[in-house]
């Protein structure tokens, strides 16, 4: 059997079929794939009856049939699906015709599962509506073309407290039962219904005969005898409860909003801490397992190599005498990470002496090795002077120093700057380098997280302790390609004097910098 060919049959935004007049399938196009979840070549030469459920196959069958005869239909299918799930459709089909003679069907096969789904959602939320206005009160008053009432009924009587008696044969416009404003607006809406615009719902205010204004939904219609209108129909449904729950759900809501954001934002922090909890205790446990006991074969290590380079230090080869100096670059830097984990697990003591930014970047400078294709631009002014445990805070710069170099491998230039203001020191370094993602960024204060093939991730999380224990800030701007920027804040004053006290920095779940003298 020929099958299309064209660009419409395979591209359409609907599955397409053909079925022979045996009801096997010669042709579908990708969508049909798309909505079963078959394969092309697990339609072709196999039954419709493959994809109908057993429920509708009688249906389906029929409309074959009725179409092989020679008609066109439309009808609504369940279609059996790869996933063994059903799906909903509207199926078109007609006669699949070739020189006269009808050789199969063709047909356009759209899936309505959403749009039955959105009707029936529909259907419930009018069912639901037309039950709420059962239980309210609804009026109905009829008056002639110049406003006097000429029928109400007994709902109108209830909601608004007047008897017929009261109010029929009265202009409805002078009772004062509408408010000014619903007054203008009613007039204005059955001029309009007068001059043949379409009518509109509209929300007034009315006057019960006890004093109680109400609020009803009111919708104006003209009464016509004959294609003549004689006079206005007005019904009003009473809403004044659901006025009265909408500003509740308004201010609910408000309330509600206000709650789960400072909810979520407590949850957040709570899992945060909990995760920097757990860190702690894993570095707490390996630091108090692991570092004494590793630096006494480390102590013996670095005696023992001691005493080779100075026995046989003249009668050593270079080679030997370069594996020596590596045995002794590897015991310091075990040693260096064995204290990083005592100190970051452990208690910080703080000894404060006065000082200014100049010096302490200076000190900082002889700690690490500048290379030679990187400038150090060194702008700190010596005239701020400080309180701060001066060894921990060099410890600090020359660790940002350090991330700096690492991170400008091609060279470039470290600037760094100090600015005082409102009873704060402000040191600033930046470096144009590499830069960090903004992933990254939020990371690195992360202990053990590191970006260095042989870091062990406590550098900067240390250096966060250490300002924090000051009672100062660390933050961190970076853009990648371009450079980034760490600015340390300290307070100019300590609350302690050098040589009356000292202050320790005890971290404790959850991973709170605090300070205690």
């Amino acid at each position: 059997m020929q099958t299309p060919s064209n660009a419409y049959f395979e591209n359409a935004s609907d599955a397409i079929y053909i079925l022979d007049t045996h009801g096997n399938f010669v042709a579908v196009n990708s969508k049909a794939e798309e909505l079963t979840g078959f394969k092309k070549e697990e339609f072709i030469g196999k039954s419709f009856k493959k994809i109908i459920p057993a429920r509708s196959y009688l249906k389906a069958a029929k409309g074959f049939l009725d179409v092989i005869r020679g008609k066109a239909i439309r009808l609504e299918l369940e279609l059996k699906t790869a996933h063994k799930t059903t799906v909903l459709v509207e199926v078109t089909s007609t006669p699949f015709i070739i020189n006269g003679k009808t050789i199969g069907t063709l047909g356009i096969v759209r899936d309505i599962t959403e749009r039955k789904k959105a009707e029936k959602e529909v259907q419930e939320s009018e069912e639901r509506f037309r039950t709420l206005m059962e239980e309210l009160p609804i009026g109905i008053c009829n008056t002639d073309l110049t406003g006097k009432i000429t029928y109400v009924n007994k709902r109108f009587e209830e909601a608004t407290g007047y008897s017929r008696d009261e109010v029929v044969g009265k202009n409805g416009f002078k009772l004062g039962i509408m408010s000014d404003e619903t007054l203008k607006l009613f007039a204005k809406r059955m001029k309009n219904r007068l001059m043949g615009k379409p009518n509109r719902l509209s929300e007034g205010q009315f006057k019960r005969k006890d004093g109680e204004w109400i609020w009803a939904e009111i919708e104006g219609r003209l009464i016509k005898k004959f294609g003549v209108p004689v006079g206005f129909q007005l019904t009003a449904r009473d809403v004044t409860e659901r006025k009265q729950i909408e500003k509740k759900l308004e201010e609910y809501w408000q309330h509600l909003e206000e709650l789960v954001e400072e909810r979520t934002k407590e949850l957040r922090d709570t899992q945060d801490q909990l995760l920097k909890a757990e860190r702690l205790a894993a570095i707490g446990e390996v630091a108090a397992m692991v570092g004494h006991d590793l630096r006494n074969p480390l102590t013996a290590i670095n005696g023992a190599t001691y005493y080779l380079k100075e026995k046989f230090s003249s009668e050593m080869d270079p080679k030997a005498r370069e594996m020596l100096e590596l045995i002794e670059k590897n015991i310091e830097q075990s040693n260096n990470i064995i204290t990083d984990l005592l100190e970051y697990s452990g208690e910080i003591r703080l000894e404060y002496a006065e000082t200014d930014p100049k010096f302490l970047v200076n000190e900082a400078l002889f700690l690490v090795r500048l290379p030679q294709n990187i400038q150090v631009l060194d702008s700190t002014r010596s005239e701020s002077k400080i309180w701060v445990d001066s060894e921990k805070m060099k410890r600090v710069f020359a660790n940002i120093m350090k991330n700096a170099f690492d991170a400008m491998p091609e060279g470039g230039t470290l600037t760094i700057t100090s600015n005082e203001s409102n009873g704060s020191l402000e040191i600033a370094f930046a470096d144009t380098g590499v830069g960090m993602s903004e992933d990254v960024v939020r990371k690195i204060w992360t202990p053990l997280f590191t970006t260095k093939a042989k870091g062990m991730g406590l550098g900067l999380s240390i250096c966060k302790r250490f300002v924090e224990a000051h009672r100062g800030t660390i933050s961190v701007e970076s853009v990648v390609g371009k450079g980034t920027k760490f600015t340390v804040t300290m307070p100019v004053k300590s609350e302690l004097e050098e040589g009356k006290s000292a202050w320790k920095s005890q971290q404790e779940p959850p991973l709170s910098m605090t300070t205690r003298a």
